[in-house]
Order: C-alpha cells, then sequence, then structure tokens
C-alpha cells in the first residue's frame, strides 16, 4: 500500500500545473480523455547552440489504454505573446499572422512541412517535427489578446499504439537572422543534410524530362470533363454498371491537341511539359486501369500519334492520373485494396468518377503500377507525368488486416510510387505541396491553396496577414512550383481563368509580380479549355517572361523580406536579387529604378 501511494505522488508530480520556463524547458500538456489535462515540465537536450531538441519516446506518452490520452500539447514561454507586440507567427502553408488580434484561431491539420516558427521582437525560433510528422496540428489560439502557438499530436487519431517517438527540435535565431527566412534556410538544411532531398542541380545530370521541367511552362490540359452527371453536376453514386455511363462530354480530342501543340510552335514557345487531364478510359472513371485512351477522344492509335508530333516538335507530353480513387465499375477493382479506417469501413469520397474508394498505397504499389506505367510509356509519354491528389493530402492509415499501414508508411509507398514514375518517366509532379513526396517529387501545381484575397480579418482565414515563400525557401532549386493556385494560368485575360474559389485573385499586375516574386514556374490548367486561335500569345508571354529567370528555378532561394511598404527583395543563392514594387511610386535600388506595380531582376556581380 505504501508502494502504491509514493508512485501516485511521484505521478501527480510529474504532471502538476507548472508555469513557462527558461528557454530549454517546454510545458507538455496531456489531454485526456475525460476531460482533464495534466501538465509536466520537460528539459530540452541541447544539440548544439542555437538547438534544444524535446524526446518523448512512445513508452512515456502516457497510459497504454489510448484511449487515455486523446492529445498532447507542446508548449513555451517563447511562442506565446500579447496583441501589440512586435513579429509574427508562420506556418508551413505559407501563412504568416502579426500579434494582432484580440480572439481567433487557425488550427491548421494538413501541414506542406512538418516545422512552424515564431519571432519576437529581434529573437525567433523554428520548430521542426522530427517524429510522428503527420499526427500533428499547428495550433494558433488567441484569446483576449495572448497569443499561444504550438504543436498538437492526436494520440487518439492514430487508433493504435504510437509508432514513434515525438521528436521536435527548437532552433533560435537572433538579430538579422530572426525571420521566417532563417527559418526555412534551417528546414532545408535538414531536409538535405539527412539525404530526404537532393538539389535540382544534380538531379537533372542526364535526365531529359526533368531538364525540360526545369527550363519549360507548365500546360494541364483537360481533354473531357470528369465523369460526373451532365444535368445536374452531381458526381455518380457509389455503384454503376457501364450502360449507365453519361456520355463523354469532350473539351478536345488528341487531333485538336495535335492543332494546340503546332500553334504553340507557331507562336514561338520552344519548351512546354504538356499534361493530358481526362484523356484515359471514361475520365479517370475505371480507375485503377487508367493507362488506356479514351476510344471517344481518338484512343490509344491516334494517342500515340499526338505523343509522336510532340517529340517531332521537341515537346515533352505525359499523362495525368491519381492513385487515390478505385471505382467498382472498373474490370480490376478489387474490394482487398481497400484501405479500412479505424471502424473497419471503407475510406473513401466522391471523386472524378463517381464514389471513388481509397486505396491502401502498398496494394497501389504492389498491384497497379507496372502494368498501368508500362502502358503509358508504351503510347509515347515521355513528359513530367502528374499524379493528382497525392501531394495535397496528409497521407493517410489503413487498418486492413492484410496490409495495415500507419500514416508514415503511406507516405513510403506514395515515395516508392514516385520512384517508379521518375524511373519510368523522369519526372513526376502533383496537385498540391505537402512534403511527404519530397523525396522524389518534381514540381507541385500549387504550393499553398491560400490566396491574398482569403486572408484578413472577415476574411476565410483571419488570423493571417501575409502569404510568405517560406516553402520556396526551403524547396526553391529543389521542387519546381507553381506558388499559389491563384497565379495558375496567370497570363490568361480574366474571362479565361476559369477556376474554382481558390484561384480567384483579380488583380493581374499584383499576381504578375507575385509570380515573379516567389520565383514560380508558368503554370496553366483549366484556362486552356478555352484557348482559341488568337489566344497562343498569352502563353507565349508567359514563356518569355520567364526566360531571364528560368536558371533561378535551379538555385536556392535564401532570403525574401519587406524592404519598404509595399516592396519586397527575393534573394538567391547565385547572388541574384529580385525586387517586386507592388507601391504607387517608383522604387530605387542599386542606383536603378523599380517601376510601380512591376520587378527587377538583379544579376550577380561577376566575379
Amino acid at each position: 500500500m505504501k508502494k502504491f501511494k509514493l508512485l501516485s505522488l511521484t505521478a501527480f508530480s510529474l504532471f502538476a500545473a507548472t508555469s513557462f520556463g527558461a528557454i530549454d524547458e517546454v510545458i507538455v500538456q496531456r489531454n485526456l480523455s475525460n476531460g482533464k489535462v495534466k501538465t509536466q515540465t520537460v528539459k530540452l537536450q541541447k544539440v548544439n547552440e542555437n538547438t534544444y531538441r524535446l524526446h518523448i519516446p512512445v513508452d512515456k506518452m502516457g497510459t497504454w489504454k489510448w484511449t487515455g490520452v486523446d492529445s498532447i500539447d507542446v508548449k513555451r514561454e517563447e511562442a506565446t505573446a500579447m496583441k501589440g507586440d512586435a513579429g509574427y507567427w508562420v506556418t508551413s502553408n505559407m501563412a504568416l499572422g502579426r500579434f494582432s488580434r484580440d480572439n481567433g484561431k487557425y488550427h491548421l491539420r494538413k501541414n506542406m512541412m512538418p516545422m512552424f516558427g515564431v519571432k519576437k521582437g529581434d529573437k525567433a525560433f523554428v520548430a521542426i517535427i522530427k517524429g510522428l510528422v503527420y499526427e500533428f496540428s499547428t495550433m494558433i489560439n488567441v484569446k483576449d489578446g495572448k497569443y499561444e502557438i504550438f504543436p498538437r499530436f492526436h494520440l487518439k487519431e492514430i487508433y493504435t499504439k504510437p509508432y514513434e517517438d515525438i521528436i521536435i527540435d527548437f532552433t533560435h535565431f537572433e538579430g538579422k537572422d530572426a525571420n521566417y527566412s532563417a527559418m526555412g534556410r534551417e528546414y532545408r538544411k535538414y531536409q538535405l543534410e539527412r539525404g530526404e532531398v537532393k538539389p535540382l542541380k544534380q538531379r537533372i545530370l542526364g535526365n531529359e524530362t526533368l531538364q525540360n521541367t526545369v527550363e519549360s511552362v507548365y500546360l494541364k490540359t483537360q481533354m473531357a470533363t470528369f465523369m460526373r452527371e451532365g444535368e445536374t453536376g452531381m458526381n455518380r453514386g457509389w455503384h454503376w454498371k457501364s450502360e449507365e455511363d453519361p456520355p463523354i462530354q469532350k473539351i478536345r480530342d488528341f487531333d485538336n491537341i495535335q492543332w494546340f501543340m503546332k500553334k504553340l510552335k507557331e507562336a514561338g514557345v520552344e519548351k512546354i511539359d504538356i499534361i493530358l487531364t481526362n484523356w484515359n478510359w471514361r475520365s479517370n472513371g475505371r480507375n485503377p486501369i487508367s493507362s488506356i485512351a479514351e476510344p471517344e477522344l481518338g484512343g490509344n492509335a491516334k494517342c500515340k500519334e499526338t505523343t509522336a508530333l510532340a517529340k517531332k516538335l521537341g515537346y515533352r507530353i505525359a499523362p495525368h492520373m491519381l492513385h487515390t480513387e478505385n471505382y467498382t465499375i472498373s474490370p480490376a477493382f478489387d474490394k482487398n485494396d481497400i484501405a479500412l479506417d479505424e471502424n473497419g469501413k471503407y475510406r473513401g469520397y466522391m471523386g472524378m468518377g463517381g464514389f471513388g474508394f481509397n486505396p491502401c498505397f502498398k496494394q497501389v504499389y504492389r498491384k497497379h503500377i507496372l502494368d498501368n506505367y508500362d502502358r503509358m510509356q508504351k503510347l509515347g509519354f515521355n513528359g513530367t507525368f502528374h499524379i493528382d491528389v497525392t501531394s495535397a493530402i496528409v497521407p493517410y492509415s489503413c487498418h486492413h488486416i492484410e496490409h495495415f499501414s500507419t500514416r508514415k508508411e503511406t507516405g513510403y509507398y506514395m515515395n516508392r510510387v514516385g520512384m517508379l514514375s521518375d524511373a519510368f518517366f523522369g519526372a513526376w509532379g502533383s496537385e498540391s505541396g505537402v512534403d511527404s513526396t519530397a523525396n522524389t517529387l518534381d514540381y507541385v501545381l500549387y504550393a499553398t491553396p491560400i490566396t491574398p484575397e482569403t486572408i484578413g480579418e472577415g476574411k476565410k482565414f483571419p488570423l493571417v496577414d501575409e502569404i510568405v515563400p517560406i516553402w520556396q525557401i526551403v524547396y526553391n532549386g529543389i521542387i519546381t512550383n507553381c506558388p499559389m493556385a491563384c497565379l495558375i494560368d496567370n497570363t490568361l485575360p480574366e474571362n479565361k481563368r476559369h477556376a474554382w474559389w481558390i484561384c480567384k485573385w483579380s488583380d493581374a499586375k499584383a499576381r504578375r509580380i507575385k509570380e515573379v516574386e516567389f520565383n514560380g514556374r508558368p503554370s496553366f490548367y483549366w484556362g486552356l479549355n478555352d484557348v482559341k486561335e488568337g489566344d497562343f500569345k498569352y502563353i507565349k508571354k508567359a514563356y518569355d517572361d520567364f526566360q531571364p529567370r528560368k536558371h533561378l528555378q535551379l538555385e536556392f532561394m535564401d532570403f525574401h523580406d519587406k524592404i519598404a511598404p509595399n516592396v519586397y527583395i527575393t534573394k538567391f543563392s547565385d547572388g541574384t536579387e529580385i525586387i517586386s514594387n507592388y507601391s504607387k511610386e517608383r522604387f530605387s535600388y542599386k542606383g536603378q529604378n523599380v517601376a510601380s506595380m512591376d520587378y527587377r531582376i538583379y544579376a550577380p556581380k561577376k566575379k
């Protein structure tokens, strides 16, 4: 009995409420299923002069009845602030918020990178999560003018014993290095030093497809609409028969794609990546079979003719596909491939061709890659292969007894698929910037869905004040990208920029500057559905504007900041600088004027 009391007292003292302490301490807060909260002050391990590490082993996270601890919060004094304090918080989806609100919250579950940062005065830190990277949210809470920024690890949502330790490194900066540029460089250093990613300068050697990716304009065009009910605009249901398929709603067939490429060549566009969306059997509606050209668009014969013409013109052409939606109508559908959630139910959502069941990526890799990829390669595709959705989601888990997979294992198999995509086609891209596939990824269609028109008080993201290129500071020179979804179709006139809500930014002049400021790769998609004879000049303009800076795709972005009201500087590892002037007045830099609503590229000094 005495021993039991002693243990209870010890446990109570460990979890007793504590106040914030020194820079080498954090408060670990365990949120229990019964609504109670237990806190513990934990001393951090000093890794080097500027970095402190929190390490919570699996067996120290809490009771092994996983329903006991719902989540763990990691809080520290450096990540708190009061309204009016100088500084900001920044998250990996490129959102920055200043300490200017009384109340609000911003909870980010889909972290583009496992990191966040806080700057207060002339000091800052970046937190890099190195364990359970897919199991946390970045939490920004504001109450009565007090800010708290911290990671919350959702242990209950693992629905099994946590599969690895929680590890967070807090790296600190002071003075001129106390900014989001230093935060991004630190995470980039981590990714490079552990071999998770390699610079494009190394990877393009001997890889003609990737070389073209770096130097070309990205053109993604739909050949048909997705398999939705034509009259209602709704998706098909869970199951249906082939005779119930609605007709293909054709946008352009393979003959039209050939016309499209010839017109691009006549316009003087020398290097492009063409991605064909909904080129295949029933517009992805026969997944996991995704490698047969739609007969109503010309079939495999016309597809081969089109890829041959692309090569003759010096272009690269590739297919669009996705691995996250399987349909029961497909001859290759197997219910045993589908990922199960924690309750044993099939994962899925209303997808491009009806109800799309989410396959376990172990099964995708094991069963559905080689045949599909081999068929597509034989059709002559040789461009930046596009896999939709994969880098737009946090990897999901699978609880199927025959192929159980944690989020981490799913990320691993996503990268195995990426490895084969590179092996077959030389390069691959995906929809967004979640870096679970950074190990193999070559291009993202948009690094963040946030747009300037959705931030600020009264908007969709009320705590966010600015969008900053922290993703590009990490990955420019490693992965090519279009920085924001609202920069897609950038040079097309407004009546042709048909897109979803996240792309609604109508200020064409500002969009033009922003693409250069963040060093984006010119990218087109929805607007190409409407391209007519006289519209190729808009693509040519994007191509021409890209030429003076295309070499910067191979350089690291080392610094970005505001240097005057509405004026920003971007610095690269080769010494190139870009001044972006959104102000109403011209701005002078290094003896040269940058016109209002314009930019100027400053080449490095010759050695």
